[in-house]
């Protein structure tokens, strides 16, 4: 399966026609309008994650798996007259990989948005800061960052990792890197900017109150804006308990993939959006599928299985209903701070349990998907597009009423084997518009089909 064009790419084109060219890092801000995206209500329970990293929170605070890295951190906009701090959004958006926040400016003349991005892996995350003045004059304004720090074990680690002690920060001039060390431990946490601009060591109004073990220091930048100009700040922000080098090479390396590590990201979710696509009439547990897709990747149909689950009467539609209540916005602070795989599994569970309620599955070695719809009383019609198992891939819709249902199946291997099971109180069954005779068992009217095109039609 080959990924699409990335959208970044194609809006490179486009702007490139144009008489005022974006820079790239403002093209990251444009191609979010091509990912999935929800709302973030409540900022508080706010998470943004892979493996090694979490950020969240509305203090945006910032974790590795072994050690605490900040407690939060703080953008604001400084002019002549005053000085605005980045902590009250117009709007909050949350993406697989990212997260942006939007801040209006009217009396200042200024729209801001902070952009978080997560790259798969890394024990670091990368910030940009859009700045655009909307005014019709120039402006002169100072944008400043500032994190504190509290380095000490995780919530995961115990107290055998190592004892918080006094951290220190420093900064050095030649690299532009602020450097926080806990005093007794190789623990770390480094921050700058791009080499583009030149920032100074500074602290911020809006600085929130310093852990007793914890430390804070920030920077500013000058920035000239003219009319309708946007610049976009970037912030490299990285942590190890190997030792600062181990922190420093992340931080590089934070600076020098954004754009590769973007597109990698990008070009997962755009293929993920478009596979083992699900239409159900319940909306939040549609998200919730949707949502575990890109976080896990896709169940596998005939490879993974359902683990931990209790089978009986209906057990499928009682378990998939739990993902009612389901929070994409803390996900990846559920995944990230279980010290077992319950938490895991259990978010992973809903693509089988929805795959379950459709009735599919697959028998790979001999090239057979079997389906028998087990669609809820309470649902009509339910469907599945490019659902791939092994290297077919299928669309199978399903319709149900209180004398009839219709079974249509696609699949792009036309030799693969078909196996279609309707309960037996349906006794009249079409196949492609002909009626044709089936044997039951076990409650069951069995209809073995290869093809491209099935269509089942059966009634009472």
């Amino acid at each position: 399966m080959k990924f699409p064009r990335l959208a970044l790419s194609a809006l490179a084109l486009f702007t490139a026609s144009c008489l005022s060219p974006k820079s790239e890092e403002a093209l990251l801000f444009d191609s979010l309008e091509k990912l999935p995206s929800l709302s973030v209500n409540d900022a508080s329970s706010f998470s943004l994650g892979n493996e090694n990293i979490l950020l969240s929170g509305k203090q945006q605070e910032l974790t590795l798996e072994t050690i605490h890295l900040f407690t939060g951190f703080i953008a604001a906009i400084k002019t002549e007259t005053e000085t605005i701090c980045l902590d009250n959004p117009d709007s909050f958006t949350k993406y697989p990989f990212a997260g942006k926040q939007h801040f209006q400016l009217e009396n200042q003349g200024l729209e801001v948005s902070q952009l978080q991005f997560i790259s798969k892996d890394k024990e670091g995350i990368t910030l940009l800061y859009s700045l655009k003045n909307v005014d019709n004059s120039a402006k002169s304004i100072l944008f400043q960052f500032q994190p504190s720090t509290d380095l000490k074990s995780s919530i995961l680690m115990d107290s055998t990792f190592g004892t918080n002690s006094q951290d220190q920060i420093s900064f050095d001039q030649l690299t532009g890197i602020f450097t926080a060390k806990d005093e007794a431990n190789d623990w770390y946490a480094v921050w700058g900017t791009s080499t583009e601009f030149i920032l100074s060591p500074s602290n911020t109004a809006c600085a929130s109150e310093v852990p007793e073990l914890g430390a804070s220091s920030g920077f500013e930048i000058s920035l000239e804006l003219s009319s309708n100009e946007e610049k976009v700040i970037p912030v490299f922000i990285a942590g190890s308990d190997q030792g600062e080098f181990t922190a420093i090479e992340t931080l590089a390396d934070l600076r020098s993939s954004i754009y590769s590590d973007w597109d990698k990201s990008f070009a997962l979710i755009d293929s993920l959006r478009s596979t083992s696509k699900i239409t159900i009439p319940e909306q939040e547990i549609l998200v919730a599928y949707e949502w575990s897709k890109y976080k896990f990747g896709l169940f596998e149909v005939g490879k993974d299985s359902v683990h931990g689950k209790e089978i009986g009467a209906g057990w499928e539609y009682h378990m998939v209903s739990e993902f009612k209540n389901y929070d994409v916005g803390k996900l990846d602070q559920e995944i990230f701070q279980s010290q077992n795989d319950l938490i895991k599994i259990d978010n992973q569970s809903v693509q089988s349990l929805l795959l379950e309620l459709l009735g599919i599955e697959a028998d790979i070695e001999n090239r057979v998907t079997f389906i028998r719809p087990n669609l809820p009383k309470e649902w009509n019609e339910a469907s599945i597009e490019n659902l791939w198992v092994d290297d077919n891939m299928l669309t199978i819709e399903i319709t149900t009423d209180e004398n009839q249902m219709t079974v249509e199946i696609t699949q792009t291997q036309k030799k693969a084997g078909l196996s279609i099971e309707l309960p037996e109180k349906y006794t009249q069954v079409k196949v492609l518009g002909k009626e044709v005779n089936t044997d039951t068992k076990d409650g069951f009217r069995r209809i073995l089909m290869t093809g491209d095109h099935v269509k089942i039609e059966a009634s009472l």
